[in-house]
């Protein structure tokens, strides 16, 4: 049995198993780009040269996450589902040898409320698609949904489909936006998780790996973000005077973010503190990949009279989701909060009417909002995350 120490000591071994060598790459350019650019944003290759010191008699391992879709709103058009997330296809290879050239696409994260993340692949060995839009129905591997997951394909090992987005609606006065899917865990026995779906004036939870997002108890009540090791939890209720945000689920390796509270009082004082970020780490090593962030904790806002009080959600730590947005009542004037992003292959958090949904951690599904988010190429509202490529292998000293 393999402890933690063994995977952070060193030796180059990474922990029990045959290989010593490991590489990643997380983004979807690959040099110099512009960044106010067009919906037609390019996804830039990557060429990894296999090592001299190579060694092929242990099987390269490779897992290829496709990147998430984004959040299904745009203004007062589109349907304020969460972006499904990328799907995972995982392989061993041993017909590489020292000196072979591989062209390494990382799929670009989805900026299109209507469109779909890109498409990841390791040369022509394998690859998965991303996520589709909120407000994307287009044939993803045979599915056609709004929000649905990409899939993995040619994986020899398994094959996965991306977490779906939650369920939202389009509404000027009660919008709500569900939660951002999450990628399939690198452990490869299971699809991604589905966002949190949403109700009136209240977005739903980002998932994570290993959870789906929360559900709102009622409206004007936050969500935390689903964790590692745990659900995010609803908030109960909000009141002229005060709201309180729910906490972020538990993570493996740290615990959730706790919940955001708005407070005033007679037109006389006003108090707010932030929803807390997701605790815990992540440890990727060439024989072993733990994910245990928690979620991030859920949004808060009031008002009272002529006073508007609100505080943004908090983030997902590794493989964990973000909190939701608040929103108390259906005027603008007290909205324009903002959801937690997922960690690394979690979904962010969805928005009321006028909030920001959470992006979407590297593949992870970017959170929905209510009505009136603007995604865009150089804006980040409820974008997916590019997709990832990690390589395990073996060299010889």
């Amino acid at each position: 049995m393999s402890t933690l120490s063994q995977f952070m000591s060193g030796g180059g071994g990474g922990g029990e198993g045959p290989r010593n060598a490991m590489k990643m790459w997380t983004s979807a350019a690959g040099g110099n780009h512009s960044q106010v650019a067009a919906y037609s944003r390019t996804t830039n290759a990557y060429t990894w040269v296999v090592p001299a010191n190579f060694d092929p008699s242990v099987p390269l391992r490779v897992y290829v996450w496709g990147a998430g879709g984004c959040g299904g709103m745009y203004g007062s058009s589109g349907s304020s589902y969460g972006g499904g997330a990328g799907g995972l296809a995982i392989s061993e290879i041993t017909s590489l040898s020292a000196g072979d050239n591989v062209t390494v696409t990382i799929g670009a994260g989805c900026r299109s409320y209507n469109g779909q993340g890109g498409t990841s692949s390791f040369g022509n060995f394998l690859s998965a698609t991303g996520g589709n839009a909120g407000a994307s129905s287009s044939n993803n591997q045979g599915v056609t949904t709004q929000g649905c997951g990409g899939m993995g394909v040619n994986g020899n090992v398994s094959n996965w489909r991306g977490g779906y987005g939650g369920y939202g609606a389009n509404s000027s006065s009660s919008g709500h936006g569900g939660g951002g899917g999450s990628a399939p865990s690198p452990d490869g026995d299971k699809h991604g998780f589905q966002g949190g779906h949403a109700t009136s004036y209240q977005g739903g939870g980002g998932a994570s790996i290993n959870f789906n997002g929360t559900y709102p108890y009622s409206s004007y009540c936050s969500v935390g973000g689903s964790g590692t090791a745990g659900h995010g939890s609803s908030s109960v209720s909000a009141g002229t005077y005060y709201g309180y945000g729910g906490s972020g689920g538990a993570g493996i390796l740290g615990a959730g973010g706790r919940g955001a509270s708005t407070n005033s009082y007679s037109n006389a004082g006003m108090s707010n503190d932030a929803g807390g970020d997701g605790q815990g780490s992540a440890i990727w090593t060439p024989n072993f990949i733990l994910l245990g962030g928690g979620g991030g904790g859920g949004g808060a806002a009031t008002t009272q009279s002529s006073e508007n009080c609100g505080a943004n959600a908090g983030c997902g730590g590794p493989g964990a989701g973000g909190g939701s947005a608040a929103v108390y009542n259906s005027s603008a004037t007290n909205t324009y909060m903002v959801a937690g992003n997922g960690g690394i292959l979690g979904g962010g958090g969805g928005a009321p009417q006028y909030g920001i949904g959470g992006a979407g951690g590297n593949a992870g599904g970017g959170g929905g909002s209510g009505y009136g988010a603007y995604p865009a190429d150089h804006c980040n509202h409820s974008w997916g995350g590019d997709g990832l490529i990690f390589i395990q292998y073996k060299i010889t000293f």
